[in-house]
């Protein structure tokens, strides 16, 4: 584990340790780093707490079977409770971005003004929130993709797409001077994905927050209305042995995501006032088609994630090119024995994309009785739609683009090879769980925002609704699936919640924080 830049004074792994800061941050992905970070440049002293382990880019091998156990929950093999979707987020430190495609995305405005006006929150339109986005788009580098940084794979969708008349738009992304290696999701061992990692993280460090690693928040310590302590175990990464830790802080915020979150604070009976907490969940369902090419495609090399075709959008329905690792690659497609042999045999000639949706579908995360996280959630009868239809219009891409075959990553294993098949095939798909290859990479919804306490979790700034000092800062928080990649929305968000607070200090900091109005 490097620590080549973590604070002049290491944290200690080998005792039980008590600390005392203004503000506790517990998860550093997109919204815990960005808090923490904002917070200590406003001069408030921080600590950052994060379950998962400190990892850089001395660390980063990019071989499948080492990274994805350290750098995601369950290794990258979490489901939802029936098995019907895989769900990767990630548990180290920088959360998700460690591990994510560095995809950027503003909310879409119309996402925005739903929240406005169906759950009371006032002063988040997308003009509201635009400070925040431009400091955390600055930060992060984020801009489009050049077009020679498109690979093959990238190539193939835009080509296949503008053949039948759509859109086809190069990402925009968060890297900087990327060399292509293609390894963004096992880590990325040059620097170069600018992820909370390497920018806000080592920025709230240099702001004078300290960052505990392998630091599992188990329990708070409470008094009336107010959070006083958080607790729980410090694992030393090297010896494997378990210390306790506790913070004593003015403020709270809980940055886990939208699956750990509400498992932490249902836990320990936080947050649950209005009987949300752990409901409401979107994933963004994600399912998968690839092209067979008579030529080399090599998917693999190059940046994975580099065209997207939005017209469907309005639909709640984006189509993106993608890749990936051979493990990951054949676990999707759905096969086994000698068909997933032959099918793997043709890596190099395959290209990719997903069918990711806007869902309208809602599912839960309890907490069963281990103490560990239950997703339950199925895909509703209209996203059932929505993924016939982009499963049919990336088909007729890869067809316009050239390909012999189509793969769809179903258990009845359909290889089209004619346009004329798309329709008659996929409208005979079975989409029960478990029929289709689906997954999620983000997660939102579980602590939702609402200005009314009896329909969210927190108030418009992330509060949770009936405690003056504990804060959400993560996807937990949007009140419906935003439909777009969510990095740059939660970092934003983040940002708007460290404003506030830091504008308002009489509020969450020092004895004033103990009483007056909420």
């Amino acid at each position: 584990m490097s620590k080549d830049w973590l604070p002049y004074e290491p944290v200690a792994y080998d005792r039980d340790l008590e600390l005392t800061a203004d503000a506790c941050v517990i998860g550093t992905g997109a919204g815990g780093a960005v808090f923490a970070s904002e917070l200590a440049e406003g001069g408030r002293s921080v600590v950052m707490l994060e379950k998962g382990n400190l990892y850089t880019k001395q660390d980063f091998n990019q071989h499948e079977r080492d990274m994805m156990p350290k750098l995601f929950e369950e290794g990258g093999a979490r489901t939802t409770s029936d098995g019907g979707i895989v769900v990767l987020h990630g548990n180290c430190v920088g959360g998700s971005t460690t591990v994510n495609w560095a995809i950027c995305f503003d909310p879409p405005e119309q996402v925005l003004e739903d929240w406005t006006t169906g759950w009371g929150l006032p002063d988040l339109k997308l003009a509201d929130l635009r400070p925040s986005l431009d400091k955390v788009r600055f930060v992060l580098n984020v801009r489009r993709l050049d077009e020679r940084e498109l690979n093959a794979n990238s190539r193939l969708l835009m080509d296949g797409a503008r053949k039948l008349g759509l859109r086809a738009e190069r990402f925009e992304h968060s890297r900087t001077a990327c060399v292509g290696s293609g390894f963004c999701i096992l880590g990325c061992a040059y620097d170069r994905k600018q992820s909370m990692l390497v920018t806000y993280v080592p920025r709230a460090i240099h702001h004078g927050a300290r960052l505990l690693a392998a630091a599992e928040v188990t329990g708070f310590e409470r008094s009336g209305d107010r959070i006083t302590a958080a607790v729980g175990v410090l694992t030393d990464p090297t010896t494997g042995r378990k210390h306790r830790v506790r913070v004593r802080a003015d403020l709270f915020a809980v940055a886990g995501g939208a699956i750990s979150t509400p498992v932490l604070l249902a836990k320990n009976g936080l947050a649950n006032t209005s009987g949300r907490l752990g409901e409401n969940l979107t994933v963004h369902p994600t399912t998968a088609v690839v092209g067979m090419f008579d030529t080399p495609v090599r998917g693999f090399e190059g940046i994975h994630f580099g065209s997207y075709v939005p017209d469907f959008e309005p639909e709640g329905i984006i189509i993106e090119s993608v890749f990936a690792y051979p493990g990951l690659m054949a676990s999707a497609m759905l096969a086994a024995g000698e068909r997933s042999q032959k099918l793997m045999a043709q890596y190099d000639h395959m290209a990719a994309g997903i069918v990711l949706l806007h869902d309208d579908g809602r599912g839960r995360v309890r907490v069963d009785g281990h103490g560990l996280p239950v997703i339950d959630y199925l895909v509703s009868p209209k996203d059932q739609a929505k993924f016939r239809k982009g499963l049919k219009t990336l088909a007729r891409i890869y067809f316009a683009a050239g390909a012999r075959e189509v793969v769809i990553p179903h258990v009845s294993g359909p290889v089209l090879t004619s346009p004329d098949q798309v329709d008659r095939v996929i409208d005979g798909l079975d989409l029960a769980p478990n029929r289709l290859a689906t997954f999620s990479a983000h997660q939102m919804g579980t602590a939702a925002m609402a200005a009314d306490p009896t329909k969210g979790v927190t108030d418009p700034w992330g509060r949770v609704h009936g405690w003056r000092n504990l804060m959400v800062v993560d996807s937990s928080l949007m009140p419906t699936s935003l439909g777009v990649n969510p990095q740059i929305t939660i970092a934003a968000l983040a940002d708007r919640a460290a404003r506030h607070v830091l504008a308002e200090p009489a509020r969450y900091f020092g004895r004033a924080s103990y009483s007056g109005s909420v």
